[in-house]
């Protein structure tokens, strides 16, 4: 389950385009963040995709991708170009092909690496579908988890959301906002499709798993959310929509999703994703480089200069993975009372507000001030973590027996 929202500058009135996603996958599967450089390759040379083996293009774009550690492709990125793009599962009545083709994920990276525009990444998606096709097992240890795709493209003009059904497809362009969730949220309202004239591609949902999956509430949040910040949104806004919590709407209905058990709830947000641009094609990148939004700040990434140990992860803890050192905080603040995530909020709001002021910079900056600042936001999330793990220690607690499994099965420490 995830959700992805991005709004224009004409909707923002902040002279800026804002995008956002939060990327909601099985609570221990580890998701990195990585930036792959601008590339020429060979004429007869192939990429070799999570399940298939395509050609490469001659040349693929600079990307900086969240990306689950076990697949080729991602869950969302940005190129050096300024195209963003985020994907989300949609569940229909059309089954999937029995032969392997790309899954969302790698359709996802795959235009990121050959799009320069908006349009250009549904084009190229367009053309790879109908070639390949989408089918592949897309969850980490579920392996039966296979479904469709819908995506956002932005850019700083533009944005376009596409669904597909097996190799067809439909998509819509919008000059102000949008917002996509688990559910197919286009009717006969499309632009283009390869589907008949007057189709509606709700029609091919699939009842029982699309009310479960709860895209549509959390869709229509997301939305209320843009919409209430009509001509004064902001980059603290989108991180404060990514961190929405609706209790009152039932299970899988929060935006920052936190896992409950293996029947329904079986999803976590292991990954986040803000990303503005503003006219003059300058960037502002902001991850969260692990799970729950609401426990950890968005922090500055500058493509030429990740934290090494950000790109670093697999199947179970290690000191050396940014990712699994929060997940350790994480699961250990999920044991301990409300006062103390009250105590990690407003920490987490102390250091977003020390990147506040970071100014628009180049894909490719190097700038010393830019990089300090960075690395400095990490090492000061990175520190509290460690002072609020100390303060844990004896502390009073209450264990579910789930995340006691979860932090067994893959040797989280505990405190």
């Amino acid at each position: 389950m995830c959700d992805t929202f991005g709004a224009l500058s004409a909707w923002t009135g902040t002279g800026q385009a804002i995008f956002g996603k939060n990327s909601d996958r099985e609570p221990d599967e580890t998701q990195l963040v990585v930036s792959i450089p601008r590339m020429e390759h060979g004429d007869q040379e192939t990429v070799r995709c999570t399940y298939v083996t395509i050609p490469q293009a001659r040349a693929t774009h600079a990307v900086l991708l969240s990306q689950p550690f076990w697949m080729w492709g991602a869950e969302m990125g940005v190129n050096e170009k300024g195209v963003v793009i985020g994907n989300e599962a949609i569940f229909t009545k059309v089954k999937s092909e029995k032969k392997p083709g790309l899954i969302g994920m790698d359709l996802l990276r795959l235009a990121l690496e050959r799009a320069d525009t908006a349009r250009g990444a549904c084009e190229v998606i367009v053309a790879l579908l109908k070639q390949y096709g989408q089918y592949g097992p897309c969850g980490y240890r579920d392996k039966r988890m296979t479904y469709m795709n819908s995506f956002l493209f932005m850019d700083r003009g533009e944005i376009i959301v596409l669904e597909t059904v097996g190799r067809d497809y439909a998509f819509k362009t919008y000059k102000d906002y949008a917002a996509i969730s688990n559910t197919i949220s286009l009717e006969t309202d499309w632009d283009e499709a390869s589907l008949p004239g007057g189709t509606n591609v709700k029609s091919f949902r699939d009842p029982f798993m699309t009310y479960f999956a709860g895209g549509s509430a959390r869709r229509l949040c997301s939305l209320q959310q843009v919409m209430e910040r009509y001509g004064r949104m902001d980059i603290p806004d989108a991180f404060a929509l990514l961190r929405m919590h609706n209790p009152g709407l039932g299970f899988n209905r929060d935006v920052c999703m936190h896992a409950q058990g293996p029947l329904i709830r079986r999803s976590q947000t292991t990954g986040s994703l803000v990303v503005a641009f503003n006219p003059e094609g300058l960037f502002k990148i902001f991850v969260t480089a692990g799970s729950a939004p609401c426990l950890t700040p968005f922090k500055p990434v500058l493509p030429g200069h990740l934290p090494a140990d950000i790109s670093r992860g697999s199947d179970h803890y290690a000191e050396d993975s940014s990712w699994w050192r929060h997940e350790a905080f994480h699961v250990n603040a999920l044991f301990h009372d409300g006062a103390l995530r009250e105590v990690t909020r407003s920490a987490i709001e102390k250091i977003e507000k020390r990147s506040g002021d970071i100014p628009f910079y180049p894909w490719d900056s190097h700038e010393a001030a830019l990089i300090q600042l960075s690395q400095d936001v990490f090492s000061m999330a990175e520190q509290k973590e460690r002072d609020l793990l100390a303060q844990m220690k004896g502390g009073k607690q209450s264990r579910s027996a789930y995340w006691l499994r979860m932090a067994k099965r893959n040797k989280i420490p505990l405190v």
